[in-house]
Protein backbone atom coordinates (compact mmCIF):
# COMPACT_ATOMS: atom_id res chain seq x y z
CA UNK A 1 0.00 0.00 0.00
CA UNK A 2 1.33 3.29 -0.57
CA UNK A 3 0.03 6.18 1.56
CA UNK A 4 -0.50 9.44 0.86
CA UNK A 5 0.89 11.61 3.95
CA UNK A 6 -0.83 10.45 6.37
CA UNK A 7 -4.18 11.56 4.68
CA UNK A 8 -5.85 8.31 4.85
CA UNK A 9 -5.33 7.85 1.39
CA UNK A 10 -4.59 4.62 0.64
CA UNK A 11 -4.37 2.81 -2.46
CA UNK A 12 -3.08 -0.53 -3.86
CA UNK A 13 -1.27 -0.95 -7.12
CA UNK A 14 -3.42 -3.05 -9.18
CA UNK A 15 -0.65 -4.58 -11.22
CA UNK A 16 0.13 -6.53 -7.61
CA UNK A 17 -0.69 -10.11 -7.57
CA UNK A 18 -2.40 -12.62 -9.70
CA UNK A 19 -6.14 -11.37 -10.02
CA UNK A 20 -7.69 -14.53 -11.31
CA UNK A 21 -6.44 -16.31 -8.09
CA UNK A 22 -7.84 -13.41 -6.17
CA UNK A 23 -11.11 -14.21 -7.63
CA UNK A 24 -11.00 -18.19 -7.70
CA UNK A 25 -9.92 -17.79 -3.53
CA UNK A 26 -12.68 -15.06 -3.32
CA UNK A 27 -15.45 -16.74 -4.89
CA UNK A 28 -14.72 -20.05 -2.55
CA UNK A 29 -14.00 -18.21 0.57
CA UNK A 30 -17.58 -16.65 -0.35
CA UNK A 31 -19.00 -20.29 -0.75
CA UNK A 32 -17.26 -21.37 2.49
CA UNK A 33 -19.38 -19.14 4.81
CA UNK A 34 -22.29 -19.12 3.19
CA UNK A 35 -25.69 -19.47 4.99
CA UNK A 36 -28.54 -21.60 3.57
CA UNK A 37 -32.47 -20.66 4.05
CA UNK A 38 -32.10 -23.16 7.12
CA UNK A 39 -29.21 -21.46 8.57
CA UNK A 40 -27.07 -23.90 8.74
CA UNK A 41 -23.21 -23.06 6.80
CA UNK A 42 -21.17 -24.89 4.53
CA UNK A 43 -18.28 -25.07 6.21
CA UNK A 44 -19.21 -23.65 10.20
CA UNK A 45 -15.49 -23.53 11.15
CA UNK A 46 -14.64 -21.04 8.73
CA UNK A 47 -17.71 -19.44 8.95
CA UNK A 48 -17.72 -18.80 12.92
CA UNK A 49 -14.05 -17.82 12.10
CA UNK A 50 -15.67 -14.62 9.77
CA UNK A 51 -17.84 -14.17 12.52
CA UNK A 52 -15.23 -13.57 15.12
CA UNK A 53 -13.50 -11.39 12.57
CA UNK A 54 -16.51 -9.34 11.83
CA UNK A 55 -17.68 -8.83 15.86
CA UNK A 56 -13.74 -8.31 16.38
CA UNK A 57 -14.11 -5.18 14.85
CA UNK A 58 -12.94 -6.04 11.15
CA UNK A 59 -15.25 -5.04 7.88
CA UNK A 60 -16.84 -7.88 6.43
CA UNK A 61 -14.12 -7.76 3.13
CA UNK A 62 -11.39 -7.58 6.00
CA UNK A 63 -12.95 -10.73 7.38
CA UNK A 64 -13.43 -12.54 4.29
CA UNK A 65 -9.59 -11.79 3.28
CA UNK A 66 -8.59 -13.59 6.32
CA UNK A 67 -10.83 -16.62 5.62
CA UNK A 68 -9.24 -16.72 2.06
CA UNK A 69 -5.80 -16.31 3.81
CA UNK A 70 -6.74 -19.37 5.59
CA UNK A 71 -8.33 -21.22 2.94
CA UNK A 72 -4.55 -20.55 1.03
CA UNK A 73 -3.08 -22.45 3.94
CA UNK A 74 -5.07 -25.08 3.67
CA UNK A 75 -4.56 -25.92 0.16
CA UNK A 76 -0.96 -25.24 0.60
CA UNK A 77 -0.67 -27.92 3.23
CA UNK A 78 -2.98 -30.41 0.80
CA UNK A 79 -0.67 -30.44 -1.90
CA UNK A 80 2.17 -30.61 0.55
CA UNK A 81 0.91 -33.45 2.35
CA UNK A 82 -0.90 -34.82 -0.78
CA UNK A 83 -4.07 -35.18 1.69
CA UNK A 84 -7.78 -35.12 0.83
CA UNK A 85 -9.80 -32.64 2.30
CA UNK A 86 -11.38 -33.46 5.94
CA UNK A 87 -13.84 -31.50 7.06
CA UNK A 88 -13.19 -30.18 10.80
CA UNK A 89 -15.70 -30.87 13.02
CA UNK A 90 -16.76 -27.89 14.64
CA UNK A 91 -16.84 -28.59 18.92
CA UNK A 92 -19.39 -27.64 20.98
CA UNK A 93 -18.54 -25.13 23.95
CA UNK A 94 -18.53 -26.71 27.03
CA UNK A 95 -21.33 -25.42 29.53
CA UNK A 96 -20.09 -25.24 33.18
CA UNK A 97 -22.78 -25.08 36.14
CA UNK A 98 -22.08 -22.11 38.39
CA UNK A 99 -24.24 -22.29 41.28
CA UNK A 100 -26.53 -19.12 41.12
CA UNK A 101 -26.89 -17.31 44.26
CA UNK A 102 -30.55 -16.65 44.09
CA UNK A 103 -32.09 -15.11 47.10
CA UNK A 104 -35.13 -17.56 47.77
CA UNK A 105 -38.53 -15.66 48.98
CA UNK A 106 -40.24 -17.82 51.84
Amino acid sequence: MFSSGGKGKNVQNKSQGNRELYSVLYLLAMQQIHVNTKGDARNPLLRAYFESKVSGGKTKIQALLCIMRRLVNIIYSMMKNQTAYRMPVLKEPEVTEKKSRRFHRK
